[in-house]
């Protein structure tokens, strides 16, 4: 769906049908994990292959009660009390130059996975949103994914978005 304008939340769930789905936007790098196995590579948004530089990806991709999966996600640098880092933080973890274990040591990554475009042989990548996010919470624990909210009640998305925003997330 294409992205348009909304007066507040009230007019885009009217304009949405009346139910829509809220996600927390985080300000990390996005990912995408390819997993065939043991096998797992990391891309960035421009498809560099990053995945010696994110182990901790690779770590919270193996958990993972599946064979084989592409997936969407957002890696970011978590403070102490799971408040973002400033962005840099994260980004600076995707250096070429960066010494891996030096860097993880200083300040892990933490994977949240948004979107499941494969899974065990079946292809999502058409599927409606609802059946991606339905399939990613079966093999995803609530940990390692980008939090959300279905919901038609304008108050309860506002306090989804409050609570995003005081967590120090982007919205």
């Amino acid at each position: 769906m294409l992205a348009q304008t909304a007066t507040g939340i009230a007019d885009a769930l009217e304009r949405l049908g009346g139910t829509a789905l809220f996600e927390a936007k985080l300000d990390g790098a996005r990912v995408q994990i390819h997993r065939a196995g043991d096998d797992v590579v990391v891309y960035t948004r421009s498809l560099d292959d990053v995945t010696a530089r994110l182990p901790e990806v690779v770590e919270a991709a193996l958990e993972l009660p599946v064979h084989e999966l592409i997936a969407d996600g957002e890696a970011i640098a978590l403070r102490a009390d799971n408040r973002p880092q400033p962005f840099q933080v994260t980004a600076s973890r995707f250096g070429r130059s960066v010494d891996v274990a030096a860097a993880r040591a200083a300040q892990p990554l933490s994977v949240f996975f948004f979107d499941l475009l494969r899974c065990d042989g079946v292809d999502l990548l058409d599927a409606p949103t609802s059946e991606r996010i339905a399939a990613l919470d079966e093999i995803a624990p609530a940990r390692h994914r980008v939090d959300r909210l279905v919901t038609s009640d304008p108050s309860a998305a506002a306090d989804f978005l409050d609570a995003t925003l005081a967590a120090g997330h982007e919205g």
